[in-house]
């Protein structure tokens, strides 16, 4: 124990991950480089960098490019955050919409929430974090595609629909962010009908209200830049 603090002393470095790399280093005799690596890997996996906001939990989800037919164990697995309980938007959303009109809310923020974070939800995993029913899931994102508002799951992703809506979504992005804001325009020059530019914005607006989806919009530009 001695050895290893006075080590840790010489080298100046007094932090929880110090200590790591010094494990990593003399307990498993690995080279500084991958020691390295393995910090990084496990801060990306494993440590928060933000706090999460009331209302919030931190998940683990399948990753938006993968397919069906895999293994679960062998899918790429992501990190996002959902925002339960948005505090006084749901409270006044209940008000004007009804308990109906908030759930259906909630079930479209948390699905976008996890694409905007490369993500994609199940109808399991809907039904578990919001402590509702499968068949009120089905009955509600049926619901929601009458309204022209699809409700993106892990059912889409035999049909690729996951990474087509992804693409779209980040081109009207991108094109804000160069300044082009017209909707009309928008459909020029990425393709997309104005339709769905116009449900894409709405999204965007949307989620700009919020400070942590509006970081996660910036996470995803960063993304694609």
């Amino acid at each position: 124990m001695e050895l290893r603090r006075t080590e840790i002393s010489r080298s100046q470095i007094k932090s929880s991950e110090g200590e790591f790399l010094w494990e990593l280093k003399n307990s498993y005799e690995l080279s500084p480089k991958l020691s390295e690596q393995i910090l990084i890997t496990a801060k990306e996996s494993l440590l928060r960098e933000y706090h999460l906001k009331e209302g919030q939990i931190e998940i683990t989800v399948i990753g938006i490019e993968e397919r069906s037919g895999k293994l679960i164990e062998k899918m790429q697995k992501k990190k996002a955050r959902l925002t339960i309980d948005n505090g006084l938007e749901d409270i006044e959303s209940k008000k004007e919409y009804g308990r109906i009109g908030l759930r259906q809310i909630k079930i479209q923020r948390i699905t976008e929430e996890a694409i905007e974070q490369e993500g994609v939800l199940s109808q399991e995993d809907i039904s578990k974090y919001l402590s509702i029913s499968l068949r009120t899931v089905k009955r509600d994102s049926r619901r929601i595609k009458q309204r022209g508002i699809e409700v993106i799951t892990r059912g889409y992703l035999r049909t690729g629909a996951i990474k087509r809506y992804l693409e779209s979504f980040t081109k009207v992005l991108l094109s804000q962010k160069r300044g082009i804001t017209e909707i009309k325009d928008i459909s020029g020059v990425t393709g997309i009908s104005e339709g769905l530019v116009k449900q894409y914005t709405e999204l965007i607006k949307e989620s700009k209200r919020d400070k942590t989806r509006g970081e996660n919009l910036k996470d995803l530009i960063n993304r694609i830049r």
